[in-house]
């Protein structure tokens, strides 16, 4: 087929593909400009807070040396390797995930009655064959039963009182 260049569709329709075409290559560039800005943006502020970092790590290294030495002193047969790392302010039930809705609502089924999140922490801490008596164990418990139970109100569970609310499972749920 021979292209007459006195036929200006076949152009027209030529610089509309290349139009479309780099809209969509600008907008492509578009967003992975916005990418690397970001990209950039994370590594420059974690690189600012390397000297920061550093620092404490120094600050942390010399505190365990220092604890080893006040422990050595006063406990003779403390071994620091026997202590296992934890992370602050880091979750430390012994429950697997949404065990703890499950016994949860096991419990309200079983008692039948309106009950704040204490109690039932406390006889879920209890079901679970753990001390019921641990306060530490059985306030995190609560804070766990506490945001799932309102989680779940409306849908499974009604609830009464203001501050202090009693949960109590649908006869359903």
């Amino acid at each position: 087929m021979i292209l007459e260049a006195d036929a200006p569709y076949v152009f027209d329709m030529g610089l509309s593909n290349l139009k479309e075409n780099l809209q969509r290559k600008f907008a492509d560039w578009l967003g992975e400009k916005k990418e690397l800005e970001k990209h950039i943006e994370d590594v420059t502020a974690a690189y600012e807070a390397l000297g920061e970092k550093r620092d404490r790590l120094q600050t942390v290294d010399d505190l365990l040396a220092s604890t080893k030495v006040i422990m050595k002193e006063i406990a003779p047969h403390w071994r620091p390797e026997s202590v296992r790392p934890s992370r602050k302010n880091a979750m430390k039930l012994p429950f697997k995930g949404g065990e703890v809705t499950r016994m949860a609502f096991d419990v309200m089924r079983k008692e039948a009655r309106p009950m704040g999140s204490r109690t039932i922490a406390e006889l879920v801490v209890a079901e679970k064959g753990l001390d019921p008596e641990d306060r530490m164990l059985v306030d995190q418990v609560k804070i766990a039963v506490d945001a799932s139970l309102r989680s779940k109100k409306g849908q499974f569970v009604d609830t009464q009182g203001g501050d202090c609310q009693e949960f109590r499972v649908w006869a359903g749920g």
